[in-house]
């Protein structure tokens, strides 16, 4: 059975990823949903506050047992998987329905973007490394210089993601590769001829 492309629209913050995807929907005619509407109230807050996500699990040690007491609030915890696998929860309702559709999601290392096409499967590393073995979606990656991106971002109102958080986001950056299936898109142009070469790659 042939299945529905999910485009996942990637790329760090200010890179027009929401108007790229509302323009996208239109075009082709199916519907999209932003991976910040799978964020928490707790990870939006964290982030309004200059502070970015994590992987890392922090568990805090009794010094005098050396047990396990619990995590604490003060400390770093993991708080980015859980977003991952509920945009994944998403992409997979879409993908058994035989539906196409489009998500916004930052999506800056391959391990993120494993865990959205794999689920859980890229946690425990249980999936056969190519992307035909899990949900069919095609990156658009959505690339520009920070300098671009940084001035877009200053014009931004609104967005709980701080301007001070690009850096953090461009140091982790990993651009997909060959063995993934996407296309980047040079960003500076008009959203118009970002989305006809994102539909002229589907052709």
């Amino acid at each position: 059975m042939n299945k529905s492309i999910i485009f996942v629209i990637m790329g760090v913050c200010g890179s027009g990823k929401t108007t790229v995807a509302g323009k996208l929907s239109k075009e082709i005619h199916c519907s999209y949903r932003d991976a910040d509407n799978f964020h928490s109230e707790e990870n939006k807050k964290k982030m309004a506050s200059g502070y970015p996500l994590t992987d890392e699990v922090t568990e805090t040690v009794c010094v005098e047992t050396q047990t396990q007491i619990g995590p604490r609030s003060d400390l770093p915890r993991q708080d980015r998987i859980p977003w991952l696998l509920a945009i994944y929860g998403y992409i997979k309702s879409l993908s058994d329905s035989n539906t196409p559709g489009i998500v916004t999601c930052s999506a800056l290392k391959r391990k993120y973007r494993d865990i959205l096409v794999f689920g859980e499967d890229a946690l425990r590393k249980e999936h056969a490394g190519t992307q035909e073995n899990g949900c069919p979606v095609l990156f658009v990656y959505l690339k520009g210089s920070p300098t671009l991106i940084s001035a877009r971002l200053k014009e931004r109102k609104g967005h709980f993601m701080p301007a001070e958080l690009l850096q953090s986001q461009i140091d982790i950056l990993e651009e997909p590769d060959e063995f993934e299936r996407h296309v980047t898109v040079d960003i500076d142009c008009s959203v118009d001829t970002i989305v006809s070469s994102i539909i002229k790659h589907i052709k």
